[in-house]
């Protein structure tokens, strides 16, 4: 098995515990996996997300495909990385410091086209510990959603401003692997000690005062940028990644594609508190209480992008996570950075 596999594998794994909604589509005649790439039509595969469902259910999508002749076909599947290596998607979201894996698993070259979202997990304890940074808890019990993926970035961070190692033979915590939607409880219950994890898969806890973050409730991303890139907003949770080929091919379709994220960005900006209400699956809370208390987290700390085209002063930012993870091991000298479209398909 080779040095990224587990991570890829990992790093779907997370995505599926991230969203528990049904399969969306566009009903563009059949899913992105039954069609081969073709001129004016983008084949994109995409987890279950709210800004995009908010766009097909304001018909937002189909007048879009009416304005550019361009016609969006999609599949929603935990399975992205199946679908790229087959050749059957054009377009699928990847968390940055996946990239290079995604390219060692499928055997295909990519370029990061646009972004998406930040690296939003938190490190958390429960209310009444005196911790005050992950160097207090040194041999406790830490639980993670995976000892990869974004574990990783929490390693080079933790290695970074501690000189500890999160994962490992060498950890210098007792990891403990749990569901991601269950760690936050597994916490406020004293199962474990520390957790990484997701704002939104926390809500009750944290409305009820059961849990803290620690790094004065800074995600991994915040931490990054503090370190390494200040002002950076990432790594990126998701970016929008296209096989190589594809774009070089595809211009006007990766300009149209941009420009409709541009869009759904602007409408989740403009109506996030109704987004929430009326898709509160995606941000796994349920009753009104964890609504509202939804809503104002992220009205504080929105982890989605401004803009989902970027520069190439981002785009040498956003590597700094692999500078980053080589300086402290957590991936070798000859993994390479990915490749980054700035500026990508914006209009002339």
């Amino acid at each position: 098995m080779n040095r990224y596999r587990t991570r890829a594998l990992a790093a779907l794994l997370m995505v599926g515990a991230l969203f528990v909604s049904t399969a969306c589509s566009a009903g563009l005649g059949g899913p992105a996996s039954s069609r081969a790439a073709r001129d004016g039509v983008i084949r994109f595969t995409f987890a279950p997300d709210p800004i995009w469902d908010y766009m097909r259910d304001e018909g937002i999508i189909k007048d879009f495909e009416k304005e550019t002749g361009i016609s969006i076909e999609t599949s929603a599947t935990w399975d992205e990385f199946g679908l790229f290596a087959g050749g059957h998607a054009d377009i699928i979201s990847s968390a940055s410091f996946e990239v290079p894996g995604l390219e060692e698993e499928t055997e295909r070259e990519t370029v990061i086209i646009g972004r998406y979202n930040s690296e939003r997990s938190r490190l958390l304890v429960r209310a009444g510990d005196p911790a005050r940074s992950l160097a207090d808890l040194k041999g406790k019990r830490l639980g993670v959603f995976t000892s990869v993926s974004g574990t990783l970035v929490w390693h080079a961070l933790v290695e970074k401003m501690h000189g500890l190692s999160v994962t490992g033979k060498d950890a210098d915590f007792k990891i403990v692997v749990a569901d991601i939607q269950n760690l936050s409880n597994l916490l406020a219950r004293g199962e474990i000690d520390a957790c990484i994890c997701y704002p939104d898969l926390s809500a009750r806890e944290l409305r009820q005062g059961s849990v803290r973050a620690l790094y004065g409730g800074k995600s991994s991303a915040q931490l990054f940028a503090d370190l390494k890139a200040p002002g950076h907003d990432g790594p990126m949770g998701n970016v929008f990644v296209a096989r190589k080929d594809w774009v070089e091919k595809h211009p006007k379709e990766v300009g149209a594609f941009l420009d409709l994220w541009s869009r759904g960005l602007r409408e989740w900006r403009g109506h996030r508190d109704q987004i929430i209400e009326r898709y509160p699956q995606h941000f796994a809370v349920e009753s009104p209480q964890d609504v509202r208390f939804m809503k104002d987290y992220v009205a504080e700390h929105d982890w989605v992008v401004q803009d989902v085209r970027f520069d190439r002063k981002w785009a040498e930012a956003e590597s700094g996570i692999f500078d980053l993870m080589r300086e402290t091991g957590v991936i070798g000298d000859d993994v390479k950075d990915p490749q980054f479209l700035p500026t990508a398909g914006e209009r002339q």
